[in-house]
């Protein structure tokens, strides 16, 4: 059944609000800042060279930091740290600091996190697409992961 939307931009965000999609933080540190975000807009590039993409809006508190750092993490959410996307997300646990001192930054309790150099940067609309190349790879204790769908938190059966 065709439905008829109020405008491209909104059609298109109640369209990939269906697409399910992992959830993971994005971190980085510069110059002693380290910065964190929650991102579902994520995907594996190559396996030759291992390389990662993923979208981060120009205007995200992580961006200036990713762009300056030259390296990033990125970390899977098991079930059951919805908190934590939410803290990454703008919600924030006053106090609450999950990130590791090494560089780049990973997460405590993460699934898995993935240790990347950012191999390049393309213009993406209001966002940049950073492209990283995978440098180390750290497994987390197994569980399924945190899935999001449809405008909320979902688990696999």
């Amino acid at each position: 059944m065709e439905t008829t939307q109020p405008n491209l931009s909104e059609a298109f965000r109640q369209v990939m609000r269906l697409w399910p999609s992992g959830v993971t933080v994005i971190a980085a540190r510069f110059q002693g800042e380290a910065r964190g975000m929650t991102a579902s807009s994520f995907t594996s590039v190559s396996l030759e060279p291992p390389l990662v993409l993923v979208c981060v809006n120009q205007t995200a508190q992580l961006w200036p930091v990713l762009e300056q750092a030259g390296q990033f993490s990125v970390n899977f959410l098991p079930e059951g740290h919805e908190h934590i996307s939410d803290h990454f997300a703008g919600r924030v646990i006053e106090g609450y600091q999950p990130l590791t001192n090494e560089d780049p930054p990973a997460l405590e309790g993460a699934l898995a996190t993935l240790h990347c150099k950012t191999w390049a940067i393309y213009p993406g609309g209001t966002h940049k697409i950073v492209v990283g190349e995978v440098a180390k790879v750290t497994l987390g204790e197994e569980s399924k992961p945190l899935v999001y769908w449809n405008r909320g938190y979902r688990q696999l059966p």
